[in-house]
Formats: structure tokens, C-alpha cells, sequence
């Protein structure tokens, strides 16, 4: 299928053109564009649309390169020694997600990569036995958005140094992160972090505050042409992104966060059916 062959406005077509030029990711997407602009009941809406994808960022291989030497420069910053740190992946035990997809990339970009490459674990529970007084425990995601997860994760740390009585520090570090939720972390859990990208809010962070009011309605408008429920779970619980985040960001060929506004991502349609999405989440 091809765009000529769909109903397509002059403005649309000029907003997809505008959209290969500025986001090259979408060039393989036009199918899945069209079938986005077509939820869109007015021009407002897909102007809306077409501004934020041109505000999207994607992590691709150059910028994994970067956002990863960003991180091994805050390890030295830090006075981390690989013979007292060990790197966690917040993931569940026996759970493959974005953490742990996300910590094989970083595993041999952490310099001297020869003493670095056995102090990361792919959970906390893989990790537990090597820990020792003294010692620095780095949690590492893909990705923050509300801080949400790396504070269960903090919990849980220092529930296991009370209960083994060791005392040991903790960091925080992701390739990218909402800058709200990272200011989550430091309020409630007090460790440093560091995000190599932080991002604002698409909506509320990146427009002026008089239009904001009026972005947000025409948002929830799109969205209400989405489907109540998708499996378990429901439309309300992830208008505007999960924790009302915003997001507009993903990692190039990996799940997309479920912070992302849903319009991007979420698959069932009002009454029914399923759309072709322009980003993909599993689970």
C-alpha cells in the first residue's frame, strides 16, 4: 500500500514529507502514518501530531555509542573501581527487558572494559551474593519515566542491607530518563543519578504555557478514538503516557515506553478493531 493510494489532504502530505526530512525513522512508516492522520477529525489535530514526532528522540546506534561513553565518564566522575561495583539491571529475575538489553550494550563500553565486564548482573537477586560492605551498587534501566520502578528497586536494596547488615552505596543510571521522574528519584530515594538524555514533557514542557491547555484537549480528542481496553489493560491509566509523562522518545528497535502518549503506540480502536501503530510495545 502506498500513500497515493490512500485519501490524503495537500497539507497532509506536505506534513509527511516534512516528516521524512526532519525524522528519517519514519521514511519505512507511511502506511502507518496515513493510518494515524486518518484517526484525525480535523487539520488541528494532525498539525498537533506532525509537531511532535518532529520532537521525538530516538536512541540509534550513534547515540547509544554516545549516551554510553556519557555514562563511563560519570562512573570515573563518581570514583567508581570495578572491584567494589556491581551494575544491576532493574529488571525482575528471569525477566528480559529494556534494562537488560540495555546493560549488554553497556557491558563493554565501561572503561577498562578488561575489569568492568564481570560487575554487571542482570538483577538485583543475581547480584545479592557479591555484595559486600563498602562495595557501590549501580541500578541501571533504559529508561526512567516516573521514577516508579527504580524506587521499588531502591526499597529493595535497602531492605537487603538491613537485612544482611552491610552497608553499601547506591546509584542510579540510565541511557535516558524523563527529568521529571529523575527528580523523583533524588527526592524520595536521596542517591545520585545520572540520565545521559533527559527529556521534557511533549506537551506541558514544550509549548508555551498559553497553548498547553488547549494541546492537551486536542491530544485527548485523538486519543478518544482508541480502544478502552487493550488486554489487561485500560485507555485511562495511559492518556497522555503512563503517569501522564508525555513521552516522546523511544529506542530505536526495542519496545517503546508506555510513558510515550498512547496515540503512537496504543493498537485497538474505538469500537473496535486493530490500526497498524507507528511505534510498537509488547506486553
Amino acid at each position: 500500500m502506498s500513500i497515493a493510494a490512500e485519501h490524503i489532504s495537500q497539507a497532509a502530505l506536505l506534513d509527511m514529507m516534512q516528516m521524512f526530512d526532519r525524522q528519517p525513522w519514519t521514511r519505512l512508516l507511511n502506511v502507518e502514518l496515513v493510518s494515524l492522520w486518518s484517526l484525525c477529525n480535523t487539520r488541528e489535530q494532525q498539525v498537533l501530531l506532525k509537531d511532535l514526532i518532529l520532537k521525538f528522540v530516538v536512541l540509534d546506534s550513534s547515540n547509544e555509542a554516545m549516551v554510553c561513553k556519557q555514562i563511563d565518564a560519570q562512573f570515573k566522575t563518581w570514583g567508581l573501581a570495578p572491584a567494589t561495583t556491581r551494575v544491576v539491571a532493574v529488571a525482575d529475575a528471569g525477566e528480559v527487558d529494556g534494562s537488560t538489553a540495555g546493560l549488554q550494550k553497556l557491558k563493554n563500553k565501561i572503561t577498562p572494559f578488561e575489569s568492568w565486564h564481570a560487575r554487571f548482573y542482570p538483577s538485583i537477586s543475581a547480584s545479592i551474593a557479591e555484595i559486600s560492605s563498602g562495595d557501590s551498587v549501580v541500578m541501571f534501566d533504559d529508561f526512567v519515566g516516573t521514577g516508579d520502578k527504580i524506587f521499588k528497586k531502591f526499597e529493595w536494596l535497602s531492605r537487603i542491607k538491613e537485612d544482611l547488615g552491610i552497608d553499601f552505596s547506591i546509584y542510579c543510571v540510565s541511557f535516558a530518563g524523563m527529568a521529571f521522574g529523575i527528580e523523583n528519584i533524588k527526592n524520595r530515594c536521596g542517591i545520585p543519578v545520572f540520565s545521559s538524555i533527559i527529556l521534557s514533557k511533549g506537551i506541558s514542557e514544550g509549548m508555551p504555557v498559553a497553548d498547553v491547555p488547549r494541546a492537551l484537549e486536542v491530544m485527548k480528542e485523538v486519543e478518544f478514538q482508541l480502544g478502552s481496553r487493550y488486554k489487561s489493560k485500560k485507555i485511562r491509566d495511559y492518556s497522555l503516557g503512563y503517569g501522564h509523562s508525555e513521552c516522546l522518545y523511544f529506542w530505536m528497535n526495542d519496545n517503546c515506553p508506555n510513558n510515550v502518549f498512547p496515540i503512537f503506540w496504543w493498537p485497538t480502536l474505538r469500537g473496535g478493531g486493530i490500526r497498524q501503530t507507528l511505534l510498537q510495545r509488547a506486553g
